[in-house]
């Protein structure tokens, strides 16, 4: 008794390699992960400090731009206003200014000499010499820009307890239509930017260190930075500029030092990364755990398990393309696992039902494409065979029994040609013998009020074309192209070879037509199954019929002037 054949189905094959895999992999991951999340630490300490740090510039230079702000604004009035003998008017703007911002203690205009021009309250003034402050002297170093100076007690009024900041700027101002400088001050109170430290939430004993471009202390909120031995004004004016980790009494802080726009104070942060770090270390582990093990399993899992599973595959995947090229008369047997196994059974059985539905489907598309041609080739006949008839009788009873005799000769040479021993192919010369009847029959219909003319090459002559598909053309530029009521008209038929392409034409010179009209024809003969143009679409639908897109029906019309209808078909079809 031959011994049972024992396959694995994908299934299994997956699964126990699986279990040999996560052992492994769970003794690895762990050291993996270790040397991974030090480094992804890092850079996200790294990232969220500079976002801290970014946001705080914000709402300080937000802050000092209001304080700019209101100071151009005094400056503008200050202009706009003068100086006169009765200040109301602008010391009414000042003290506005100062009432609309909370946190600014004075608005002063002083002249060059230190003396007071214009105030916003009536408190006493100090009478210090103003242009010793260090404030005033830096105001006239340069007067292109606004000076912020360091936290001090206020000069400018005696009953003041407040620490302020001054902000000082060059200005100009008119007395008696007279320009002059002056130094607008304003004293603005610590406590805003105080509470915009107080309410920044930098970690434990996170902190902010402010300086000034010659290093000297502007503000902290770190108690312990009172002297020059505070090591975080140290890291501050080290730093310049950027970040890095920094290590300040055993505990990790990430510092990052920016500027501050419009001032030329330097702003350092100090985060506590100590929380940061073991935060980001408990979800990155558990987000390690999860995407990082199951990514290394599954992709070493998939590796071992393709090279068991590509063979056979790869062989149905090649089966496969040989049947994108006609190959159905094949079969193909693999052996591997089960469903690959069934799967090849199932594509063998697939081959041979397509086979046979595409060969029952080319039967029927044959029977119905030779229906469809014949039906469309009966549609012209009768209609034609109506009106001819109708005008022999119209003779007849006219006696005009010459005509008669000529008429029905020429008709049974048209429908000699048109039975053709039923062959839907002919030779051009016998299409143009055919359309030669027609126009003679059509030309004693209407009297002779039309003349045609035949450029046809001899060395086309013995091509083979769809027949009938000239006279439905001529039909055409005989009842909508010319004039057979007023005009003599001329119908001209050509045939000749262009490249590999053989070429029939039918002009008139009537009407014409324009583009719009034209672009009518095409949209006809395609979509439309409407009444009119019958006998273009007809011909249309034939040669797409039997040549397919090679075949091209072009109409080409000078608006009083000409029409051309093309027909090109390929010469192989005409052999």
């Amino acid at each position: 008794m031959a011994k049972k054949q024992y396959t694995l189905s994908i299934r299994q094959s997956i699964f126990y390699p699986s279990i040999l895999i996560v052992l492994i992999s769970i003794l690895t991951v762990s050291m993996i992960l270790f040397f991974n999340f030090r480094r992804t630490t890092s850079e996200i300490v790294e990232d969220s400090s500079k976002e801290i740090n970014k946001q705080i510039i914000l709402n300080f230079e937000n802050y000092i731009n209001s304080v700019i702000d209101t100071a151009n604004y005094i400056q503008e009035k200050t202009v706009e206003y003068g100086l006169r003998a009765n200040q109301v008017g602008l010391d009414d703007v000042y003290a506005q200014a100062a009432e609309v911002q909370p946190d600014i203690e004075s608005i002063v205009l002083l002249d060059r000499s230190g003396h007071y021009l214009v105030r916003s309250t009536n408190k006493t003034v100090s009478e210090e010499d103003l242009t010793k402050k260090e404030w005033f002297i830096d105001a006239l170093s340069d007067d292109s820009i606004y000076h912020f100076s360091s936290p001090h007690p206020q000069d400018i009024f005696l009953i003041s307890s407040s620490e302020v900041i001054t902000v000082t700027k060059v200005v100009t101002y008119y007395y008696n239509e007279v320009e002059y400088q002056g130094i607008l001050v304003i004293d603005i109170n610590t406590s805003n930017i105080i509470t915009l430290t107080e309410t920044t939430n930098l970690g434990e004993n996170g902190h902010i260190v402010i300086i000034n471009d010659d290093d000297s202390l502007i503000y902290s909120n770190n108690t312990a930075c009172v002297t020059d031995e505070c090591q975080s004004l140290q890291i501050s004016r080290e730093i310049i500029f950027g970040g890095r980790s920094v290590d300040i009494e055993g505990t990790d802080f990430y510092a990052n030092v920016n500027t501050l726009r419009n001032t030329r104070w330097r702003m350092a942060t100090f985060i506590n990364t100590d929380v940061l770090s073991t935060t980001s270390a408990n979800t990155l582990w558990i987000m390690a755990l999860i995407t990082v093990v199951t990514f290394f399993i599954t992709m070493t899992a998939s590796s071992i398990i393709s090279r068991r599973i590509s063979s056979p595959i790869s062989r149905l995947k090649d089966h496969m393309a040989k049947l994108e090229h006609g190959d159905f008369y094949k079969k193909i047997e693999i052996d591997g696992q089960q469903e690959v196994v069934s799967l090849t059974h199932s594509f063998n059985s697939m081959i041979e039902e397509i086979q046979g539905l595409m060969d029952r489907i080319i039967t029927e598309q044959k029977s119905k494409r030779k229906t469809e041609f014949q039906a469309l080739q009966n549609q012209i006949n009768p209609h034609f065979l109506y009106n001819t008839l109708d005008s022999i009788v119209y003779l007849s009873e006219n006696k005009m029994n010459d005509k008669v005799v000529e008429m029905v000769v020429a008709l049974s040479k048209f429908f000699r040609i048109s039975i053709s021993r039923g062959q839907n192919i002919i030779f051009l010369k016998e299409e143009i013998e055919h359309a030669r009847n027609y126009l003679l029959i059509q030309q004693i219909r209407y009297n002779n009020k039309f003349h045609f003319h035949f450029e046809v090459e001899d060395s086309v002559l013995n091509y083979k074309v769809v027949k009938l598909s000239l006279q439905p053309l001529i039909e055409n530029a005989i009842v909508h192209g010319i004039s057979t009521e007023y005009d003599e008209g001329l119908i001209t038929i050509r045939a000749f070879q262009e490249g590999e392409d053989l070429i029939m034409e039918v002009e008139d010179d009537g009407f014409g037509m324009t583009s719009e009209q034209i672009q009518d024809v095409y949209e006809r003969i395609q979509y439309s199954s409407e009444g009119k143009s019958v006998g273009l679409r007809n011909v249309y639908q034939r040669l797409k019929l039997y040549y397919g897109d090679k075949a091209k029906f072009l109409v080409d019309s000078e608006l009083d002037e000409r029409t051309t209808i093309r027909l090109v078909i390929p010469i192989e079809g005409a052999l």
